[in-house]
């Protein structure tokens, strides 16, 4: 064999083992599920049942999911005490599946607990989850976790740049509109065949696309992160319609499970910057534009919407609180969700809220208050 051909089989092969390695490491130590394509409503990458690994260098965990396609346990034939619906603080993919704000609420109130939650999806998706799989459930109370620091934008396709999920307007007498029906993301990228069986591609892609989005959101955001303009006390034109799209929205929520004879009820979950004075500082100190604006006066706006249409608890107290009495971190540095402890500490805060909701079930089984958890 000539020297010049010995020499590219030598750095073909040599490649091939490296890309080979990388495709080992990749699926040990970071492996991205193989997803089908985004649904309508139940979208995201963990959409099929069974368990997936989900690694990042802030948590490794193996999330399960169940026949129906949520992150949660197997669920029985019987009717849920609390049924919760949100996004992806309510989906707790980050830790492991007994530490997430549904488990922990079921542990803190003795009633049995069932998530629904579907990342990035905003109240419209919401309130298509709760027609087409939380009611046909039976539960006995319908918790929406609303989270204030995206909820909002989520509703909004002037703001969001989702597209596989739906989207609602506004008529003049106040009735909903549906305007943008979802579409199948393509979330797999070019070259759908490497997708499905290369991990190192998925990864690749996965971490491609984060920075694509991060991008995409401070362009959004005319230099700052568009999630945080929700803060900014001088409200856009098109931040008045996505509030009013999303009090319409939560109404409409409350009527359906008026009309199924379901109590329901508001939990307003804080993101990192709005529920800690550490995070909100840090937006000042990454964003110096955000100086001045005031997360607080956002969950004082999302109570004054939607307390007359529901009953409402704000989570944003009891976080403060806990980050003041002990600094282990409730909320993920890079990821922003919560980790383990801030799950424990927004069940806790919402267990005498659910139990004001459903004061019958409320109990031990006999018939004592169920005992509260420890503070986390």
């Amino acid at each position: 064999m000539p020297p010049v051909v010995r020499r590219l089989a030598l750095a073909f092969s040599s490649t091939l083992l490296c890309f080979a390695a990388l495709e080992g490491a990749a699926r040990v130590w970071a492996p991205v599920p193989v997803a089908p394509p985004t649904q309508k409503l139940v979208r995201g990458s963990l959409t099929e049942p069974g368990d997936h690994p989900n690694a990042t260098p802030e948590y490794s965990v193996t999330v399960h999911v169940n026949a129906k396609g949520f992150v949660d346990t197997e669920w029985p034939d019987t009717p849920p005490d609390v049924l919760v619906i949100g996004d992806s603080y309510v989906q707790a993919a980050q830790v492991p599946l007994n530490a997430g704000f549904g488990r922990k609420l079921g542990d803190a109130t003795g009633l049995r607990v069932e998530s629904m939650g579907v990342p990035g999806a905003g109240t419209a998706t919401a309130l298509g989850v709760l027609e087409t799989y939380a009611l046909p459930r039976r539960p006995r109370l319908v918790l929406l976790g609303f989270l204030v620091g995206n909820d909002v934008l989520n509703n909004s396709p002037a703001l969001d740049s989702k597209r596989d999920k739906p989207y609602y307007d506004v008529d003049p007498d106040g009735s909903l509109v549906l305007t943008d029906r979802a579409e199948l993301a393509a979330s797999h990228g070019p070259f759908p065949a490497l997708w499905s069986v290369s991990a190192l591609w998925r990864l690749g892609w996965q971490q491609w696309s984060a920075r694509a989005l991060a991008q995409d959101k401070v362009a959004r955001g005319n230099g700052v992160p568009i999630d945080f303009r929700v803060y900014d006390p001088s409200v856009a034109p098109e931040w008045e319609h996505a509030w009013r799209v999303t009090g319409a929205l939560v109404k409409r929520m409350a009527e359906v499970c008026a009309h199924a004879g379901v109590p329901f009820g508001v939990v307003l979950f804080p993101d990192a910057a709005g529920g800690t004075a550490s995070g909100e500082a840090r937006m000042h100190a990454d964003w110096p534009t955000t100086t001045g604006w005031d997360p607080a006066g956002a969950h004082e706006r999302a109570l004054a919407l939607l307390t007359p249409l529901a009953p409402v608890v704000d989570l944003r107290p009891a976080v403060r609180a806990a980050e003041a009495a002990d600094p282990a971190p409730l909320y993920f540095p890079q990821d922003g969700h919560w980790t383990a402890r801030g799950h424990a500490v927004a069940a806790l805060g919402a267990a005498p809220f659910v139990r004001t909701l459903l004061p019958s079930i409320s109990a031990c089984p006999d018939g004592s208050p169920s005992k509260p958890q420890e503070s986390p």
